[in-house]
């Protein structure tokens, strides 16, 4: 396994670079050597799903081995959106790691808004197929992704599942400032 030395993380919905534990982690992983972007994307309160998949599709850029992707709530879709880009752009391309934090790729029911992010999603396997390791976060009471729209980008994925007790959404307002044991799984660390 090769270690991460780049990362993006994308947010989410009415959310900013400075939301959440994206700080956190960034300046957790600096200590290892890791340069961390989170790109601010295009009108997170009134998103556009193609628009947003332009973004991150150009913050994530050139990837490899040693790139890993951090999405959380509507940056999961997003990323996977982007990433079904830039693998279409470059088709030797590999990531080194795929972290999706409250993860869905249906749409979620108290977001009829969101809808079009759902629409023209990439394979999921295919994806899978480029990407080293693969992780999906979810907590076990979130209040606006339902965990059950986890399961299928968790199996789409094949990817390992970790399940943080309490987290709710894993945002700043519900305590959620840290995220240790995503931190770990980035660093390669066992569980």
């Amino acid at each position: 396994m090769r270690p991460i030395r780049r990362l993006v993380i994308l947010h989410g919905y009415t959310a900013s670079p400075a939301s959440h534990w994206f700080g956190w982690l960034g300046d957790e992983l600096a200590a290892d050597g890791v340069v961390t972007s989170v790109p601010a994307l295009p009108d997170s309160d009134a998103p556009d799903a193609e628009a947003w998949t332009a973004a991150a599709a150009d913050a994530i850029g050139d990837v490899d081995g040693g790139t890993a992707v951090v999405g959380h709530s509507l940056g999961t879709i997003t990323a996977i959106r982007a990433l079904g880009r830039v693998f279409a752009d470059r088709p030797d391309a590999r990531l080194g790691a795929l972290a999706l934090v409250a993860s869905f790729v249906e749409p979620v029911p108290i977001y009829p808004e969101l809808d079009p992010f759902a629409r023209g999603v990439p394979a999921l396997g295919s994806l899978a197929a480029r990407i080293d390791r693969r992780l999906v976060m979810r907590s076990d009471a979130d209040p606006e992704v339902p965990i059950e729209l986890t399961e299928p980008v968790v199996r789409g994925l094949d990817a390992e599942l970790q399940v943080v007790p309490g987290a709710g959404h894993f945002m700043g307002s519900e305590g959620v400032v840290t995220l240790e044991p995503l931190r770990d799984w980035l660093r390669g660390a066992p569980e």
